[in-house]
């Protein structure tokens, strides 16, 4: 291997069929070990973990030519943007009935953003929807520190009365952000900066009074790396421009690992936060009365932290509470408690065989709660006495959106179905009679009536049955020979479901076939589902992804030689771990944003938080250590071992999962994989966890993406 010197493709002997290898770049390693209850584990590349190490610039520019040598040769990168843009070419004709309630139901102003090249940052636009002209509200240039810095707007939040706005805004995709807030009647700028906002801190307007959290400030050149601590809860009433920021509340835990949650309804503040009571901390609900002059949440619900236990408001109604949980009852149910009798609940909604995906008001004195069982989601719709009124069934493959109203007024309210192979289609219901009606037509630019969605189950490795969605032509032939993407997640008790995506509905249409395994781990059948792929039980989850691909060809769905990988976060993750456990089985992997070194991941950021402690164990005690070792991608590389072909993607600023994991399991996979074997790095640059910030920045991400995925697949465009 030659240190630093430029990838060179040298091609074994002189038809176009023969074997490429890749020279590439060798990393310096430095005699780094870590012990662990007395076993050593080389570390060599741990000197990545330091964003300033000069050596680290050096071996990107490495690797960011093998980027440029691998576009240089897409010689379909024009046909393939046409194609993608013709696939936003998505037309919905709205009926006369759906326009008159959008009309009733619409807000006040109309906002927008509009991304400026030439400063690299974005400026936040409004209007009143009677009026023709954009004013501008924000300029994001003004925010510039440094020449292609990347400013973009996090979230918008506007009051009931529609005459204030409070955004955040983020440099180079970072979690960390600063507040502002705006009078929308005259467009002036209240004096109030907000500043140490993570992703999540959520502004809530009560009235005038702005709720929001916020954290001690990171030490400079730490923020890609430490945990957040210090998690406050502020309120500002924006009465006057003299107001300050008054402390609610402080989390008692001063290490980052627990953290609160909070929200608003009807002007009563649910704060979800931890206590600690004789050397244990206990998980517990309290509400606060936002009518009354002090802020005093009155505590309800104290419970011990049980792994995967969720208790969560659904609706408040005066003093009655109805909540969700699976405390008891892994596929969910609703209970009811009232706020002035702490710790006594009754239940409301029984828990059933199938699995409880959310719980909503809909309109006055009803309560809706959507379940999905075999890929097909049903919802139930209840008065507040408990009496069942009406139940609907939804296709199966299909994902029912939007299925509340929380006026007390509204006749009708709209909600929306979407699928893999369509996007969301708008339907009305009669909050009276409970019966819907579709009220707009969608048109898209190819032929969905041609696609389907099958739910089909298999078994891995333990005999456990996995459901998975396959979405394909309905005419597909079984013969091992179609291309197809089998995305992942599996992680945090999160289902995936059916949503509309514009590049895999351009793999749909090219042929190929979407594959979608609901694995352990994620919340596909309820919270003991989740719990089976969590912490000590995680290689569940691998298998489970596994034996989805070994389905998909046993059923002759494809090949090892069409079946390509893909995921991100978490998903990345479960991915990377899938490709060095089994890497006959792929023929390529695309990973995002994820953590690879396990057994350092706890040591940064949101690593070491409660919920990813759940999620992982820790390599803190030997029984992690071990276990975490065994599927921790970057200790599975074998030296001379063959890997699918790899992109990995990261953002150069992710301070949720930092781009260490990705520069440290690239060199490692460059340095022992076989060389035959494309192994490359894509970094979107001055960006985060969420990805590229600038349109441009990304649809050439995408670009790059999927012309890879595509010629892995053998798809022609």
């Amino acid at each position: 291997m030659k240190p630093f010197t430029s990838l060179l493709f040298l091609v074994l002997g002189m038809n176009i069929y023969a074997q490429k290898t890749y020279d590439y770049p060798e990393a310096p390693k430095d005699p780094i070990a870590d012990t662990y209850f007395g076993e050593s584990v080389e570390d060599p590349y741990q000197w990545m973990e330091n964003p300033d190490d000069p050596r680290l610039e050096e071996w990107l520019k490495e690797q960011r030519k093998i980027i440029r040598k691998q576009s240089s040769k897409q010689t379909n990168y024009w046909n393939l943007r046409a194609q993608i843009a013709a696939m936003f070419n998505i037309r919905r004709e709205k009926t006369e009935d759906y326009r008159r309630l959008d009309e009733k139901f619409r807000s006040k102003f109309s906002f927008k953003s509009d991304w400026n090249s030439y400063t690299g940052s974005m400026d936040f636009l409004y209007k009143l929807r009677t009026e023709k002209n954009w004013k501008r509200l924000f300029r994001g240039k003004d925010l510039l520190e440094n020449r292609g810095d990347h400013i973009a707007i996090n979230e918008r939040v506007v009051n009931s009365d529609e005459n204030l706005i409070a955004i955040s805004v983020s440099i180079n995709g970072s979690d960390w952000a600063t507040g502002y807030v705006f009078d929308l009647t005259t467009g002036t700028q209240f004096p109030y900066v907000i500043e140490n906002l993570r992703t999540g801190s959520n502004f809530e307007w009560n009235g005038r009074d702005l709720y929001y959290t916020s954290f001690d400030k990171p030490e400079k050149g730490r923020e890609l790396l430490d945990i957040s601590k210090g998690q406050t809860l502020y309120r500002i009433s924006i009465s006057n421009r003299d107001s300050r920021p008054e402390l609610c509340y402080k989390n008692p835990d001063t290490t980052g690992k627990y953290k609160f949650s909070y929200n608003i309804q009807e002007e009563k503040l649910s704060l979800y936060h931890y206590l600690k009571s004789r050397g244990t901390w206990y998980e517990a609900i309290s509400i606060a009365d936002l009518k009354k002059v002090n802020f005093q949440p009155r505590r309800f619900l104290v419970f011990p932290p049980e792994d995967g236990a969720s208790l969560r408001i659904v609706h408040t109604s005066n003093d009655s509470v109805f909540l969700r949980t699976n405390i008891g009852a892994p596929n969910g149910k609703i209970l009811l408690a009232n706020v002035n009798n702490p710790n006594q609940l009754s239940e409301f909604v029984p828990e059933y065989d199938i699995n409880l995906r959310y719980a909503n008001k809909l309109g006055k004195d009803k309560l809706a709660c959507v379940y999905n069982k075999d890929g097909q989601d049903i919802a139930l719709i209840f008065n507040f006495k408990g009496e069942l009124l009406k139940k609907i069934d939804f296709p199966t493959g299909k994902k029912l959106n939007y299925f509340y109203e929380n006026s007390d007024d509204a006749e009708f309210t709209n909600f929306s179905i979407s699928s893999f192979f369509h996007p969301n289609s708008r339907y009305q219901i009669d909050l009276n009679t409970l019966e819907f009606t579709p009220v707009e037509a969608l048109s898209v630019p190819f032929n969905i009536e041609n696609l389907e969605t099958r739910h089909v189950t298999f078994k891995s490795k333990d005999g456990t049955e996995i459901p998975m969605y396959i979405t394909c032509y309905k005419e597909t032939t079984l013969d091992g020979n179609n291309p197809v993407l089998m995305y992942g997640y599996g992680g945090y008790g999160i289902r995936v479901e059916p949503d509309f995506n514009e590049l895999t509905g351009l793999l749909l249409a090219h042929g190929g076939i979407l594959a979608v395994p609901n694995v352990r781990g994620g919340g596909a059948n309820g919270s003991d589902w989740a719990l089976a792929g969590r912490g000590l039980k995680k290689q569940n989850t691998i298998d489970d992804f596994i034996a989805a691909g070994e389905y998909l060809i046993n059923q002759k769905y494809t090949s090892p030689e069409k079946l390509v990988i893909s995921g991100g976060s978490h998903g990345a993750l479960l991915v990377e771990a899938a490709a060095t456990q089994r890497p006959e089985l792929f023929k390529a992997v695309i990973a995002e944003a994820g953590p690879y070194d396990m057994l350092r991941f706890n040591r940064f950021t949101i690593g070491s938080s409660i919920i990813n402690l759940k999620e992982f164990s820790s390599p803190d005690n030997e029984e992690g250590f071990k276990y975490i070792r065994s599927y921790s991608p970057l200790h599975q590389l074998k030296k001379g071992r063959k890997y699918p072909n790899t992109l990995l993607i990261t953002g150069d600023t992710d301070d949720r999962v930092p781009p260490l994991h990705s520069y440290k399991f690239l060199a490692s996979l460059q340095e022992k994989g076989d060389p035959s074997g494309l192994y490359q790095l894509y970094i979107t640059p001055g960006s985060g966890h969420g990805g590229a910030l600038s349109p441009e920045d990304a649809v050439e991400k995408f670009l790059f993406e999927y012309y890879f995925m595509f010629e892995q697949m053998g798809i022609e465009l």
